[in-house]
């Protein structure tokens, strides 16, 4: 079934590349991947994680993979693709979906199929980056080995992506409200916050140290720390 979804995203993301090209645009496709340590909870393991992209003046277009393993040996898999466009004559707003399939051992998640739809705003931009903000609907679809859950939210979030010549920062804030089966011991509701910090150390490659959180309102928290080597390269493609 994970099979499946990925084939369709894939051909999601492949029949969408023609979506948006006025004349005088231009086509900018990049790749990505990392691998490194995490401690996740005083749980301490491994990940990896590829990431392709095309961008264009109006449109953008984002497939990710990640993948890790703790030393319990439970793994966390994530594939999840992202299609923006922004509008052409209003071009600081920008309409989005997400699409996305995880699986989570540690939880009992076989999987989860997430997807969302929604509205952004570029807020500021400047020489050395941007700061935007978004607002969706999204909803899950959950398969415990023992139950079947699905859920809709409300997501807003801020985005501050910052490149200065010497590094590199991202910092992300979403709030995610449930509006939808609420149980009172299982409200889904949440801030995520994710930290990244780049050093370059030669041509396309980083030193990658981060955090991330997810604070619920109602249950568990749960956090994270990594520290990766990342390679980034620009491809040379027209699609």
């Amino acid at each position: 079934m994970l099979g499946r979804m990925k084939i369709i995203t894939l051909l999601l993301f492949c029949a969408s590349l023609y979506g948006h090209d006025v004349e005088d645009d231009f086509i900018k496709w990049k790749r990505y991947c990392r691998i490194g340590a995490i401690t996740e909870n005083n749980e301490f393991g491994v990940g990896t994680y590829f990431r392709i992209n095309r961008r264009t003046k109006y449109t953008f277009k984002d497939l990710r993979l990640f993948a890790h393993r703790i030393s319990t040996g439970d793994t966390y898999l994530k594939f999840r693709y992202k299609d923006s466009n922004k509008f052409i004559k209003l071009n600081k707003l920008y309409h989005f979906t997400v699409l996305s399939f995880d699986r989570n051992e540690k939880v009992g998640l076989n999987i989860r199929s997430h997807g969302s739809q929604g509205v952004g705003l570029f807020l500021f931009n400047y020489t050395y980056g941007h700061i935007n903000t978004e607002l969706s609907f999204s909803y899950d679809m959950m398969d415990y080995l023992d139950d079947t859950k699905k859920t809709s939210y409300v997501k807003i979030g801020a985005f501050w992506d910052n490149d200065l010549p010497i590094f590199e920062t991202k910092l992300e804030f979403e709030a995610i409200y449930q509006i939808s089966d609420i149980i009172v011991d299982d409200d889904l509701s949440r801030i995520e916050i994710l930290f990244e910090f780049y050093y370059p150390i030669m041509k396309n490659i980083n030193i990658i140290a981060g955090y991330e959180r997810e604070e619920y309102f109602k249950q568990a928290s749960g956090y994270s720390y990594f520290f990766s080597i990342g390679y980034e390269k620009s491809i040379d493609w027209k699609l």
